[in-house]
């Protein structure tokens, strides 16, 4: 079964716009140096198109294998994840495909599904090998992540971590309700949503915090539909922090989707950690050492977070 014309007309979510901060030239202060941080660590247009563009010569193998001439009559492919709602952080070094599968070929087991795109993109590329959740195919400095899907009650099957409850490895996505969702959260928040996930990744990355990108995504929308919640970035990081370390371990649904996700409590040392950080951060800037704060920050969020000489 194709993709419904909604999702593969739609685009899956809304650009992040980096608005509302000085220019660390016009104001050396710590929002200006959020400002500057922010504008390197969202991905720019370009580098989104050339994300999506990577993987085009791998759906046209699949479509030339999977789909005999003239049994397609509309897209068989969705670009998901982080690029397809926008949330990635840059340099963007993974693109998430969804590749629905023709109907004769659909498999009972994900692990089976998994294997009939393993097989058919290992004899056109390079370093193909096959994961737990997805196929992966280097293409230069990216890596596409391809996985089989299925259509099921307006939503998606991908392939998931086998469970008790989940023996065949399926798991229930549904793209176009969760960019709906970060849609409507932005909007209510003035963008504030999308920029804080834009800074939890980067800390991630920085401080190898065992926790997913997705399960960020997941909290943060929460955090935000609680209570009001401040404006200045930095202090929403704080409170993210103290609060998240409270809300978790959990299981928290996707939208649209019925497959919960696990969060447990590995990372709450590195959210500490960090929390306490950003306190001395907070100590620095109110004795008007910006630089110094400026500095406990880019302990943090990595080296693309400017100090002010």
């Amino acid at each position: 079964m194709p993709l419904p014309p909604a999702l593969v007309k739609r685009p899956s979510a809304d650009p992040i716009r980096v608005s509302g901060f000085p220019l660390a030239a016009q104001a050396p202060t710590l929002g200006a140096c959020f400002g500057e941080f922010l504008r390197r660590a969202v991905p720019s247009h370009n580098a989104y198109a050339v994300a999506r563009a990577t993987c085009d010569d791998i759906t046209n193998v699949l479509r030339a294998e999977l789909y005999p001439k003239g049994t397609l009559d509309t897209n068989d492919h969705l670009i998901a994840g982080a690029v397809g709602k926008r949330t990635s952080v840059a340099p963007i070094t993974e693109v998430d495909v969804l590749y629905m599968l023709p109907p004769k070929l659909t498999a009972q087991k994900a692990g089976d599904a998994l294997k009939i795109i393993w097989a058919v993109l290992k004899a056109r590329f390079d370093g193909v090998t096959i994961a737990e959740t997805g196929v992966l195919v280097p293409r230069g400095p990216l890596w596409v992540k391809v996985l089989p899907c299925r259509e099921h009650q307006g939503a998606y099957l991908i392939p998931g971590k086998p469970t008790l409850a989940r023996a065949t490895g399926w798991s229930i996505t549904n793209p176009v309700a969760e960019a709906a969702t970060l849609r409507l959260s932005d909007s209510l928040y003035g963008g504030r949503p999308r920029l804080l996930m834009t800074a939890l990744k980067s800390w991630r990355n920085e401080a190898l915090v065992p926790i997913s990108s997705f399960a960020l995504e997941l909290l943060a929308q929460e955090f935000y539909s609680g209570s009001p919640r401040p404006y200045e970035l930095e202090r929403a990081l704080v409170d993210f922090w103290a609060w998240a370390r409270k809300r978790t371990p959990c299981a928290l649904h996707p939208p649209g989707g019925q497959t919960a996700l696990d969060i447990g409590e590995e990372w709450h040392g590195k959210a500490k950690a960090a929390y306490w950080r950003a306190t001395l951060a907070d100590h620095h800037l109110k004795a008007g050492k910006v630089a110094d704060a400026a500095a406990e920050w880019r302990q943090m969020l990595g080296a693309s977070f400017p100090v002010p000489h």
